[in-house]
């Protein structure tokens, strides 16, 4: 189940870009990441661990940009959506081809962090 879980670097990027959701793991002591049941959600204080899923879902509502890892031939890579204006889309070119979704998913996570963190 770990696999569902942004990495510690990339959660702790994603708290300094002001991800603040409800989440049900955290990173303790020595990065290692543990699984809680939501009633103890508001008690923890320690560096929220959001799944993939949430954090793509965060980078859509808060800042309007959509990305997802594809299946591309043999391998995968990612696509990225920045909107602008009301109708309009840019899209990202794919970066970088992955042999894994695993790898296009964290890659696709780390550019958009990187882009936000350029605006």
């Amino acid at each position: 189940m770990k696999n569902e879980f942004a990495p510690y670097d990339l959660a702790l990027a994603l708290k300094e870009l002001g991800f603040d959701e409800d989440v049900c793991g955290y990173f303790g002591k020595g990065n290692k990441l543990f699984i809680v049941t939501p009633e103890y959600n508001d008690v923890i204080k320690l560096l929220k661990a959001p799944l993939y899923q949430q954090s793509f879902r965060w980078f859509r509502e808060k800042y309007d940009i959509d990305g997802y890892p594809q299946r591309c031939g043999q391998g995968y890579a990612y696509q990225i959506y920045i909107k602008f204006g009301t109708n309009d889309n840019e899209s990202i070119p794919q970066k970088g081809w992955c042999k894994s979704y695993e790898e296009a998913e964290l890659s696709c996570l780390k550019k958009l962090i990187e882009i936000v963190n350029q605006n």
